[in-house]
């Protein structure tokens, strides 16, 4: 009698821990390089239950998809894996540049802002340490509901404007565009 054939590798399911693996693997760049996070990610995976979406996209990351993934997780999963991941500015900047990206609110002043943001994030001028901070606050700082009043948006449009401003002065003076 004849073996069965083998199942082809692409057909088996990634699990946590080559999740793990893989987010040691590509985050490298961005953490402490004495620092591993291979275990905690497979047990932050098996304590929020990841979808299988997730795990495969984890598993299979590269450097620089870090984002991609984490947009596969819930809210909360998202944010305890990038406390995780923390601890260094150049993670708190690559972590804000994350968020930022797809950060949207419906009031353009503050779209604009977040754009803004993200760029003033790849300014290389800008001390690490400034710019981990203002990613930060912006991207923590955003949480609005979906309907707002009219006066509540123009107030909030005011603030974005003016924040802006002040980040693209900033970028500015540092000789960045």
């Amino acid at each position: 009698m004849k073996p069965a054939a083998p199942l082809p590798v692409d057909n088996l399911a990634h699990t946590c821990s080559e999740a793990g693996v893989g987010i040691e693997q590509a985050t490298r760049g961005i953490r402490s390089p004495d620092s591993s996070v291979g275990q905690e990610m497979r047990g932050r995976c098996l304590d929020d239950h990841w979808t299988a979406d997730a795990i495969e996209c984890f598993a299979m990351m590269h450097e620089g998809d870090l984002g991609t993934c984490a947009k596969k997780l819930p809210e909360d999963s998202r944010k305890a894996m990038f406390a995780a991941l923390g601890g260094t500015d150049e993670t708190a900047v690559a972590i804000a540049k994350i968020r930022l990206a797809d950060m949207h609110v419906g009031v353009p002043a503050c779209d604009q802002l977040f754009a803004t943001a993200h760029d003033f994030l790849g300014c290389e001028a800008i001390p690490l340490e400034d710019r981990a901070q203002a990613g930060a606050q912006i991207a923590d700082s955003w949480n609005l509901p979906d309907k707002l009043p009219a006066d509540a948006q123009a107030r909030i449009a005011k603030v974005c404007s003016e924040s802006r401003e002040a980040l693209v002065q900033r970028s500015s003076a540092a000789g960045c565009q």
